[in-house]
């Protein structure tokens, strides 16, 4: 009597035991599956071999960009303004925002390079001059908030051919009337400019 007791004693710890296992196991595995929802772009980062401090950084600029923009982030430093175009987020302190998408949501720069073709519809401004740091992109004709804030700056006008942007400063008169595309500038002045009309 007193083994059978042992026994059923040895049976309820090893039960126990296996069933703590298991609610342990499915616990990991819930939270392995819920990891990639909370850092989405958490692996663009990695195999960027950014830095915890980078990834910081540039987090913090995408967000500012969001709340600007009222776009969706697609990749870690890539926002799409639907109907409208896309801001590309540098890294502080690069020249260029990196590729840290894939497929569409890679970087590629509509106005400059081998990514761009000539008269490809785009109107590409600058955070920096030399046609570099963030960039914003339109494709779509409007009247769009210019988010620099910077005294210099710099834009490339690839529309379609002889097609002119208007730069609009705080009350909204016309300050500049860019060139017929394709056109730029390396050295701009955005400090000046509160809205483009890209078209």
């Amino acid at each position: 009597m007193i083994v059978h007791t042992g026994k059923r004693a040895t049976l309820g710890r090893f039960f126990a035991a296996l069933t703590g296992g298991l609610l342990m196991l499915a616990a990991g595995l819930g939270t392995a599956h819920a990891s990639p929802g909370a850092e989405p772009f958490a692996q663009q980062a990695r195999a960027a071999h950014l830095s915890t401090a980078q990834t910081t950084e540039l987090k913090s600029e995408v967000d500012r960009y969001l709340k600007l923009t009222g776009g969706q982030q697609v990749a870690l430093n890539k926002i799409v303004m639907p109907g409208r175009g896309e801001v590309l987020v540098a890294l502080p302190g690069e020249a260029h925002p990196r590729s840290l998408g894939s497929g569409v949501a890679a970087a590629v720069d509509h106005c400059l390079g081998a990514d761009a073709p000539l008269y490809d519809g785009w109107f590409c401004a600058y955070y920096s001059a030399d046609f570099q740091g963030t960039e914003v992109q339109w494709y779509t004709c409007g009247t769009y908030d210019m988010n620099f804030t910077t005294h210099g700056g710099s834009w490339s006008n690839n529309q379609t051919r002889g097609r002119q942007a208007r730069m609009y400063g705080k009350s909204g008169n016309l300050i500049y009337t860019t060139p017929g595309a394709y056109s730029s500038d390396a050295n701009a002045n955005w400090w000046s400019i509160w809205k483009i009309k890209p078209c």
